[in-house]
């Protein structure tokens, strides 16, 4: 990214009945990035948290970065339409990240919830709490 330049990321948290979205905005400013979040709930509730400097290097395991490799090994879906789990918009380029079926649904957004938190920890607007691994049950 140059200085001046936009990527918007869109999340679609939606599962079943439940709608709701986030939309990280990041800016390049003076050669420092800055990221803003917009979160929406149900069409009725939404927020939109402040602009603070985003500070994740991209070797973090909880960094937007290794997200992205994730999804790219793990996205065998081939689609083109606005239902993507995530969407990547920088200048005129724009890739999609999609789900194949619930299960993969659901590993994909619990895969996402330590990013949340590593960039706003104190942030409950859309509360999810990370995975509990299942024991493995002996025969």
């Amino acid at each position: 990214m140059e200085n001046g330049d936009t990527v918007k990321i869109k999340t679609n948290l939606s599962v079943c009945t439940y709608f709701a979205l986030e939309e990280y905005t990041f800016t390049k400013q003076n050669d420092t990035l800055f990221v803003e979040k917009y979160s929406s709930e149900d069409s009725d509730r939404q927020q939109t948290l402040a602009k603070m400097m985003y500070k994740i290097k991209a070797h973090d395991p909880s960094s937007f970065e290794n997200y992205f490799k994730y999804l790219k090994k793990t996205d065998t879906v081939d689609k083109n339409n606005d239902w993507a789990l995530v969407s990547i918009t920088y200048k005129n380029q724009r890739k999609r990240f999609y789900t194949n079926g619930l299960r993969d649904h659901f590993e994909k957004i619990d895969s996402l919830i330590p990013v949340r938190k590593k960039i706003y920890p104190n942030d409950t607007f859309l509360q999810m709490l990370e995975p509990v691994p299942l024991k493995n049950k002996k025969s």
